[in-house]
Formats: C-alpha cells, sequence, structure tokens
C-alpha cells in the first residue's frame, strides 16, 4: 500500500501528540526556559552554536525571567501556527513550517547552550519542521524516510562508537559510567534507593557490563533497518526499551526523540507515485 494524504494528515497529527504530551512532561517536571532561569551558559564546539552566541541572544536570557517566558511561548506556539496557516493556503502554510524550523533551530541552539540537556536530545524538533516544508506526497515520503535513516544512524553510530573506542572490550566500562554519571547521587543521597541500587551495580562490574553489552545490541540492531523495513516494528520496541532503561538506569531524559518513531511505524507505506501529490 502506498503512502497517501491520509498517511500525511495522521503524521502531522502524531507530531501534535508527541510535541504538545512531552512540552507538558517539561513544564511539569520544571524544564521550560523561564523554569530553569539561565544564569551561566557554555561554549560549544559548533558554527551553529557560534552564530547564536554572535548575535548575544543567550546573553540577553540570562537573568531575564521575562524573556525566558517569550522564547518559550513563542516556540511552544509555533506548531499552531503552521496548523493555521496550512488550513488558509498552502503558501501560507509553508512559510509557517520554514518560520518554525528557524524558531526551532534558534530556541534549541540558545536552550542547549545553558547546562541543561545536549542538543542530541533535540533533533526530532530540530529536523521535522523539513517534513512540513514539502507540498507534494512523494517529497512529504522522501523527508520521511530521510527522517528514518538519520534517525537509525544515530543509534546505529553510537554502537559502532563504542567498540571503535574499546568500551564493548572493558568489563569495567559501564561501573565507570555509573560512577560518573551518578556521584553527586552517590555522595549526597546514600541511603536512597536509586543510590543502593547504583553502587551494588558498580561493586558487580560483570552484571553493570551485561547491561551495558545489551545496550550496544540494541543500537548495532538499528543498523539493520538500512537493509529492511521489515524489523522496523522491532527497531521500535528496541528503542521505546532503550529510552525507559536510559531513564532509570542514567537518569537521561531522550524521551523528545520519540517523535522519531512515526518514521518507523509508516514506514510500510510504499513510495506513492508523482500523479498522487
Amino acid at each position: 500500500m502506498s503512502l497517501t494524504n491520509d498517511h500525511k494528515r495522521q503524521i502531522i497529527v502524531l507530531f501534535f501528540v508527541f510535541f504538545y504530551s512531552l512540552m507538558l512532561f517539561k513544564w511539569w517536571n520544571g524544564l521550560f526556559l523561564y523554569q530553569v532561569q539561565p544564569i551561566v551558559f557554555k561554549n560549544k564546539l559548533d558554527v551553529f552554536s557560534w552564530a547564536i552566541m554572535e548575535t548575544g541572544l543567550h546573553q540577553w536570557l540570562i537573568n531575564n525571567p521575562t524573556g525566558c517566558i517569550l522564547f518559550d511561548i513563542i516556540f511552544y506556539s509555533m506548531p499552531i501556527w503552521y496548523l493555521l496557516a496550512s488550513k488558509n493556503s498552502k503558501k501560507t502554510g509553508i512559510a509557517a513550517a520554514v518560520l518554525m524550523l528557524l524558531v526551532n533551530w534558534v530556541y534549541i541552539q540558545c536552550y542547549t547552550l545553558f547546562p541543561t540537556n545536549s542538543i542530541e536530545s533535540y533533533l526530532a524538533w530540530l529536523l521535522f519542521p523539513f517534513l512540513f516544508i514539502v507540498i507534494t506526497l512523494p517529497g512529504f515520503y522522501f523527508i520521511l524516510h530521510s527522517l528514518r535513516y538519520f534517525f537509525l544512524f544515530i543509534f546505529g553510530s553510537a554502537g559502532i562508537w563504542k567498540i571503535v573506542q574499546g568500551g564493548l572490550f572493558n568489563i569495567d566500562q559501564m561501573s565507570g559510567v555509573l560512577l560518573y554519571q551518578h556521584k553527586e547521587l552517590l555522595v549526597s543521597s546514600t541511603r536512597h534507593f536509586d543510590s543502593k541500587v547504583f553502587y551494588w551495580l558498580i561493586q558487580n562490574p560483570t552484571i553493570s557490563y551485561i547491561i551495558y553489552l545489551g545496550g550496544v545490541l540494541v543500537e548495532l540492531f538499528f543498523l539493520a533497518g538500512f537493509v529492511t523495513k521489515k524489523l522496523d516494528n522491532w527497531i521500535l520496541v528496541s528503542f521505546i526499551g532503550f529510552l525507559v532503561a536510559d531513564f532509570f538506569i542514567m537518569h537521561i531524559y531522550y524521551w523528545e526523540l520519540s517523535p522519531f518513531v512515526i518514521t518507523l511505524f509508516y514506514s510500510r507505506y510504499k513510495q506513492p507515485q508523482m500523479a498522487a501529490a
């Protein structure tokens, strides 16, 4: 079955569901920019961050609660503006999608300059607006699958990196990672349940390594998606399991990568003909 305009509408709706569900999650956990209340920023070695820093926008946001609130409102309202504009006409929809792309890049570049999360967590918000810029259905299909391959590359390359760097061949690797990741918790809250679990895992490097090995195998499993789409449902399940494990074991929040599951779910549909655009 080929990808249809109905599928396109479903994908857009799912994007909205993911975006605003994660928005509520971030607000509830005090992770909006105005809630974080940045007071310092960190340099990053990439050209986009340098370009933003040249504007001085990140410095203006520091200790400027009103500016942070305004920035949050603009960022989280962009999908709504896109929806309203796309109902008006295709041209206004494209213009709104381009504006959303620009706003997302500026907001996320600024947000990740402050000690919050790494920019890798927000790749879905950086890249999905490209999907809404295209008009034709074949073009939509092409961008959708481009996002899928990029998503597979993110995780597959992470598994390869662990092999190249030798982490896979070091039985103490995961114990060291846990010690570094949770050092503050282990020192300040020794009686906390999480501290006891992490301490036990650190003291039992073989068990920790088995968990580490499982994570690497999951990451390498993503590479199968470059060969076949028949395993996408299993990759999707593996990804969800990886997110949950990362949350509980590493206390790392990669939930905002979850919109990429849309690309896996709809990869089953074939390329539409040009006449179907």
